[in-house]
């Protein structure tokens, strides 16, 4: 003889305390997140004023795409300038986009035997 069974139930499982836990977890990695050492926070820094290119490049050495160059809009050969003694102002230099890589190597090279110890090449930035 059989007897019938109540079929038992299933209990279900208590997810409240798991959602605290999480809950807290992100609580706690927001702020652990957010917290930063500041050790300047005493200190007011310097303030600078951006250049313009004008003003950035006045005086430079021009560079155009087929190699020639100019200062102060006159054309100039590498041997014609003249390196400053005791001075800690680099020449700029501006090069075309399209000028040789090699060409402009071998141009910092002459410039370097020239006497220019500081020689800096002027770039712009492009936006992302």
């Amino acid at each position: 003889m059989r007897l019938k069974t109540k079929p038992q139930k299933r209990t279900l499982e208590n997810t409240i305390p798991l959602i605290n836990i999480v809950f807290l977890m992100l609580i706690f990695f927001l702020f652990a997140g957010s917290i930063d050492r500041d050790d300047a926070k005493d200190v007011r820094p310097a303030e600078t004023k951006e250049q313009t290119s004008r003003e950035l490049v006045a005086g430079a050495l021009v560079i155009t795409a087929d190699g020639s160059m100019m200062q102060n809009e006159q054309p100039v050969l590498i041997e014609n300038l003249i390196a400053p003694e005791e001075s800690h102002v680099p020449l700029m230099v501006v090069a075309d986009r399209s000028l040789s890589g090699q060409v402009l190597a071998k141009t910092l090279a002459a410039l370097k035997k020239q006497g220019f110890s500081e020689v800096t090449l002027v770039t712009v930035r492009v936006p992302q």
